[in-house]
């Protein structure tokens, strides 16, 4: 397959299916972090390929990339995860599904970058002509719009994967908060009915104290008009008397 034979950005030909060392150099290749996320380049698949095309390849690429045929050459595990992790994308017909569709949305992005181009072409009255007509360099291009979505798509999932976990965090710490809360409820409620006896004596005491006859102090009587005037009265008499 020339698509599949065909390096992403510089056209290098490779030996297809490539030799174990060629398959592990190409994983490790210059921005091999982004392109490495797209289960396509890794696994050399085309879109729209079937489930057992993607065990089959899996099973070839990885004898190819396993540590143990390279002496245990540390690049050739890194390279063996990248596959693994290139296969458990795709290992089931939802996952694979999902990655068809992702395939599909780069498509179009790069029909539409096309008829703009067209379109500027039109614009200016020059013949309506651009690169991707010749079909080497529209795969090209789709290659790399389709493994630029993979990326966004990782991204978003690492986002939304960081966002579960402080979610988790948040509520994990609400609840040993409320635990902690609740067993102090449980430490109050409890050295409250210890202190009961003690308030029941108390209680009882003041009671039988009560019960004893234990006279109260008496209470002070506000002085009334009535008695003013009395007091008024009986200063009159003395002071008429002092005054004769």
């Amino acid at each position: 397959s020339e698509l599949l034979a065909v390096d992403e950005f510089g056209h290098e030909a490779l030996p297809f299916p490539p030799s174990p060392q060629a398959a592990v150099d190409r994983l490790h290749r210059p921005g091999g972090e982004y392109l490495n996320m797209n289960p396509y380049y890794v696994l050399l698949l085309d879109p729209g390929c079937t489930i057992d095309e993607v065990k089959a390849q899996f099973r070839r690429m990885s004898l190819q990339v396993h540590p143990d045929k390279h002496g245990g050459d540390p690049r050739a595990g890194t390279a063996f995860e990248v596959v693994r992790k290139a296969y458990e994308k795709m290992d089931d017909a939802s996952k694979l599904d999902l990655c068809n569709r992702i395939c599909l949305g780069a498509q179009k992005r790069v029909d539409e970058k096309v008829k703009q181009a067209r379109r500027a072409l039109k614009k200016e009255g020059k013949p309506e002509v651009v690169p991707e007509d010749t079909p080497s360099v529209y795969r090209k291009v789709l290659r790399q719009f389709t493994s630029k979505m993979f990326v966004e798509f990782e991204q978003r999932r690492q986002q939304l994967h960081e966002r579960d976990e402080r979610e988790k965090k948040r509520k994990a710490e609400e609840a040993q908060l409320d635990a902690e809360a609740a067993k102090q409820r449980v430490k109050e409620e409890r050295a409250w009915e210890r202190s009961r006896q003690k308030r029941v004596a108390g209680w009882r005491a003041w009671s039988s104290n009560s019960a004893r006859g234990l006279k109260k102090p008496p209470a002070v009587k506000a002085e009334g008009q009535d008695e003013r005037k009395n007091n008024f009265e009986d200063r009159g008499v003395e002071w008429r008397r002092d005054w004769r």
